[in-house]
């Protein structure tokens, strides 16, 4: 996952390992404390991203979206993790889209908050993409599919330097339509990868835009059962 945000904003911690409930988990945070991805001991890893097509905003006090992952990546199911979404005060929460990975069950959701509804749906387990862009969204999606359309077509696709190279991607050109975005009030700020195998996960972190040259920081937790 590249996090794209504002030049302004402030500098992410590395990932920690934190207890939670009856897990250990593990996320990059916020100074505030919320967090844009996250990784439990059972696998189960979380991705939010804004979803800037939808133009509205909670009224009222506005609840970060930082702590929709924190609440929810406790959970060991697909079920608790709808059933606790349910639950939040998602009225003072912006739009937004989570994805949801369950390797023990290959299963793959995504959840959409559009300040409306709720809406959620299953996917197979294989690849997918997902972009957001607070510059334009539908032409960030557009050209990021067609990038990663062609790098599918390469020998070395799906492999962990594939997708590290993806993610440092400038095509079509460097800018706010590129993966590792560069504008001038935003570009992209860290690259985070999970990697779960039978034995554990393993979160690599890497601050700044992934074309850099940053310290890469790498925690790892074993497996529960």
């Amino acid at each position: 996952m590249n996090r794209d945000e504002l030049r302004t904003r402030p500098t992410a911690l590395p990932p920690r390992i934190f207890e939670s409930g009856d897990h250990r988990v593990l996320y990059p945070s916020e100074p505030t404390g919320g967090t844009w991805i996250a990784v439990n001991d059972t696998g189960v890893c979380l991705a939010l991203l804004n979803w800037h097509r939808i133009n509205r905003l909670p009224l009222g006090d506005v609840i970060s979206r930082g702590e929709v992952v924190r609440a929810l990546v406790e959970s060991d199911s697909i079920e608790e993790i709808s059933a606790r979404l349910k639950s939040l005060m998602l009225d003072r929460i912006r739009p937004f889209r989570l994805i949801v990975c369950v390797p023990r069950r290959s299963l793959i959701a995504e959840y959409g908050w559009n300040l409306k509804e709720l809406k959620g749906q299953n996917h197979d387990w294989n690849p997918h993409h997902w972009f957001s862009s607070g510059y334009d969204e539908k032409q960030a999606e557009f050209e990021r599919a067609q990038v990663c359309q062609v790098a599918w077509r390469q020998p070395s696709a799906g492999s962990l330097e594939w997708l590290r190279d993806l993610h440092c991607s400038h095509l079509p050109e460097r800018g706010p339509f590129s993966i590792c975005m560069h504008e001038t009030r935003a570009e992209t700020v860290s690259y985070t990868e999970v990697n779960v195998t039978n034995a554990s996960v393993t979160m690599r972190y890497q601050p700044g835009s992934p074309c850099g040259r940053a310290r890469i920081y790498d925690e790892t937790l074993a497996m529960g059962t």
